[in-house]
């Protein structure tokens, strides 16, 4: 397989010099100009091309190899960074996307005077910019970051003019105004050596963002003169491109907004973060409700009617799951958006360790399910019409395109993609394609109807002409460890495995005894497969019903890129829960990574204090995932106690246990452990069930959006064990007001989705007041993320609280903090309502999809004593029993 990191940097050297004398513009190898822009009545509309008339819809990513940490991180590791765009453009292509953003970090391209510096952050810009264009992924450029360039790092010291002014000041000080007209003059006129166009000329670059996330004070009436300054700069060159301005760093500033739509722009940018951001730890809960909608404040606002609307940079940061992607691309174009760039996705060369910007984390390699989550949103964010009325949450789960349809399910973490042509999931599934006849495309994670695959990576089926379709296989990736942890180039994140995988492909048109052939680089396999099955290494493959000449397949496309792959060293993951009970399905699952499948794979189990352990065999499953259940009738197993377990693998004949990679099994009589094993305490049938515990429970808070209180980690009742603190400095009795305090996910060791829940009908909470009697609403948060609660009064004595669960009623889901600022709080209690009406099933049916709990102070109507006071509970645990 090409292996284009590993080409040294000389000869890339050697190779650039080469090509500022001999590349060609665009036209001259074969690379058709893209088609200009104009904005019409406030819509994007294609001026010329095959879309001529077309209203604009582009999606895809921000990137930031040429800049920044991006350029450090590789340069650190030694990696060619042409090399590094070559891969990483080709999967953004892969994926489908067709739009590119970036702030470029202008302190790192310009003087203090804003002249511009030819240096090897603008050559590979340049380099950049030639390679989306060869794979037709158009780009929006914002010239002025104002940033740094050290995130995660400390700055550095930089020549740059913006280095020398605050964000304020760049639109307020003469000097600092002068050199960036000077700068975009400068930058737009530069001649990129690889295409012999300007900025200014290039028509793939389809518009510009003037300044990335500015700051106005209100105080100050000069907004309109700056904009229109820096819209003068760029037009006295010539350039007609669509100009954009950013209008939701202001947050909630109707004036503003409303003073940035009279001036002479084209169009305004926005983001979106509805889960936040920087947690520094996985967000592991249902917020599909949040994106159900995108609330644009300034939508009626008669001069930004005219305006185009653009997202600049948006993400679901810190979450792993594969749903959030296409539910925010189909409410973007219900909220009239026709560009949207995700911030940012990762170099392949480096998102192994997740470090560029930890708390994103999207990479075809590393994130395959999530990476096909947001192919499958591509699609949307093209077929859906601009300004379609979309569904409410939950029932916007499940909608269509002018194409086909979209299902979106958290608890089986799948979006899956239905149309006549293409067939897209991005985890296994049970849902049946549209149709076989039509069917041109096929992309996923895991098995499906159509495919049976085992491997962890993604794959990709293209029909290349009737009775042949070209097949692409990526690596296993294992994740090692919560990836949205601080940044480090020293923390391994993610590894890859190059490992035979087998495949079995159900295509009609190719029948049972298909042939076999491998295209990329070093792929000398030639098979049939038998019954629809053969075996495959991460590569490229025609599937053809019939045999195809050698010269055929030249014609192919053979292109396959991948990093570096470490030494495979065995390696296993396991997520532990630390409690169980004797009516639950004791199931124990692990992932394993190597390079080959092992010849077996067995739980070794005792009771802590027992001196033997007994061996179970495991079943192989999805994803390199073993799985087996303690024997349900086996009087050895109907006793509480602590169960201490590990994993012994044989590979070769040679076994090897986890924890610790020890050399032999527990079983040996030489056996020497070099850590603990795991364990999980076993409790009796109908024992309490711990749904948090301010001891155990870590990385568990989500700070609500536009909340005003604070949180802290205390001593418990009388020294013993740990209590959180949750304090507001004062309370809103106004309709509507929000006194939020906290949300809480259940820990990643204390899920519910294998527990038996079914008797457990009550909820218990451990909780005090601090300085006075308090009323504080309690809720937890169902399978929907969907808040049901009730108002307890709280004395200052420690106490334990008796809910029924049938007690619980609808309430305001309180929503995390998320950008841009004028993001709703809540859902409020009234639309979940609505969408719940139709609900034949208490939502208290399904607790094995318990997304947590939220707290909140409730303010009794016309009471005004306490309001501007400081108010604060403590909260030890919260457990469900049966009663």
């Amino acid at each position: 397989m090409l292996n284009y990191l590993k080409i040294h940097r000389k000869i890339r050297q050697a190779l650039a010099l080469t090509a500022l004398v001999l590349m060609p513009n665009l036209a001259a190898f074969g690379q058709q100009p893209a088609a200009s822009i104009s904005v019409v009545d406030g819509t994007m509309i294609w001026d010329s091309g095959s879309e001529q008339g077309q209203p604009v819809a582009l999606f895809g990513v921000n990137y930031a190899v040429p800049f920044a940490y991006s350029y450090r991180a590789l340069q650190k590791r030694g990696i060619d960074h042409k090399a590094a765009i070559d891969m990483d453009v080709a999967h953004m292509a892969r994926l489908g996307l067709d739009a590119y953003r970036v702030h470029v970090w202008d302190r790192q391209i310009s003087d203090q005077h804003g002249n511009l510096l030819t240096n090897e952050h603008l050559e590979l810009f340049d380099y950049l910019l030639l390679k989306l264009a060869e794979h037709k992924i158009r780009v929006i450029i914002t010239p002025i970051a104002w940033w740094g360039s050290g995130y995660p790092e400390p700055d550095p010291d930089e020549p740059g003019f913006s280095s020398f002014y605050s964000k304020a000041q760049m639109n307020q000080d003469a000097k600092a105004i002068k050199a960036q007209h000077n700068y975009l003059k400068q930058f737009f006129s530069h001649i990129n050596p690889y295409t012999k166009l300007s900025y200014g000329q290039d028509p793939n670059i389809v518009a510009i963002e003037l300044f990335n996330e500015p700051r106005h004070e209100d105080s100050l009436k000069n907004n309109e003169s700056y904009i229109e300054g820096l819209v003068k700069s760029v037009r006295e060159l010539g350039n007609n491109k669509p100009l954009f301005y950013n209008i939701s760093e202001q947050g909630n500033n109707v004036d503003f907004a409303r003073r940035l739509c009279s001036t002479s722009i084209d169009g305004v940018a926005y983001q979106w973060y509805p889960a936040g951001l920087v947690k520094n730890s996985e967000l592991a809960s249902n917020l599909l409700g949040s994106v159900a909608h995108y609330h644009d404040p300034f939508a009626d606002i008669a001069g930004c009617k005219t305006k185009a609307k653009m997202v600049y940079e948006f993400d679901a940061a810190d979450t792993a799951k594969s749903t959030m992607y296409p539910a925010m691309a189909r409410s973007f174009k219900e909220a009239g958006f026709q560009w949207a760039t995700q911030f940012a996705y990762d170099p392949a060369a480096i998102a192994d360790t997740n470090s560029d910007y930890n708390t994103h984390y999207l990479n075809l390699l590393y994130t395959p399910s999530k990476a096909i989550s947001f192919m499958i949103a591509a699609q949307v964010f093209r077929q859906i019409p601009l300004g379609q009325k979309q569904d409410d949450f939950p029932q916007s789960n499940h909608f269509t395109t002018a194409q086909g349809k979209i299902e979106l399910d958290y608890a089986q973490d799948t979006s899956v993609l239905l149309s006549p042509t293409q067939f897209l999931y991005s985890n296994a599934t049970e849902q049946q394609p549209a149709s076989q006849t039509q069917l041109s495309q096929i992309a996923g994670v895991g098995s499906s109807p159509l495919v049976n695959y085992q491997g962890s990576g993604a794959y990709f089926l293209d029909k290349v002409s009737e009775g042949n379709w070209r097949l692409e296989v990526y690596p296993d990736v294992l994740t090692l460890q919560d990836p949205y942890q601080s940044s480090s180039l020293k923390r391994e994140v993610g590894r890859l495995y190059s490992k035979p995988q087998n495949i079995s492909i159900l295509l009609k048109e190719l029948g049972k005894n298909f042939m076999v052939s491998g295209l990329n680089e070093a792929n000398k396999l030639t098979v049939k497969a038998k019954d629809g099955a053969f075996t495959v290494l991460p590569g490229v493959y025609l599937l053809s019903e019939k045999p195809v000449q050698s010269a055929e397949l030249t014609k192919l496309d053979r292109h396959y890129f991948v990093p570096p792959m470490k030494s495979p060293a065995l390696t296993v993951i396991h997520q532990v829960q630390r409690e169980l009970s004797l009516a639950d399905n004791l199931i124990f699952s692990v992932q394993v990574g190597s390079a080959q499948t092992p010849d077996k794979v067995e739980l070794a189990i005792k009771y802590r204090g027992h001196r033997d352990f007994t061996i179970f065999a495991m079943q192989a499953g999805q994803a390199n995932t073993y799985q087996v259940s303690l024997p349900k009738n086996d009087p050895e197993w109907l006793v509480a106690g602590q169960l201490e377990y590990g994993f012994v693998l044989t590979l070769n004949g040679q076994k090897t246990t986890f924890p610790g990679a020890v050399s032999g099994s527990p079983r040996d009589w030489d056996f020497v452990a070099t850590q603990p094993f795991w364990h999980s305490e076993l409790r009796p049938i109908g024992a309490p069930l711990t749904l948090f515990d301010a001891l155990a429970d870590r990385a568990t808070t989500i700070y609500p959006n536009g909340a005003k209180s604070t949180w802290k980690y205390v001593s418990g009742e009388q020294g013993q064990g740990l209590a959180l603190q949750l304090s507001s400095s004062e309370l809103d009795d106004k309709a509507g007001a929000q006194n939020s305090l906290i949300r809480l996910t259940l820990a990643s060791n204390n899920q519910m989705s294998s527990r038996n829940l079914h008797d457990y009908n009550t909820v218990a909470i451990k909780v005090r007041a601090v300085q006075q009697n308090e009323t504080l609403q309690f809720s937890l948060l169902d399978a929907n993320g969907l808040a049901h609660g009730i108002d307890l009064d709280v004395g200052l004595g420690w106490q334990y609280l008796l809910v029924p669960l049938s007690a619980l009623q609808t309430v305001d889901t309180i929503l995390p903090q998320s950008y841009p600022m004028f993001m709703p709080p809540v859902i409020s209690a009234t639309q979940q309502s609505v969408a719940q009406q139709n609900g034949a099933e208490p939502w208290y049916n399904n607790l094995q999809q318990l997304q947590g709990m939220q707290f909140a102070f409730s303010t009794k109507k016309g009471d005004k004593i306490h309001l501007k006071a400081r108010h604060a509970v403590e909260i030890a645990e919260v457990k469900l029993i049966q009663r």
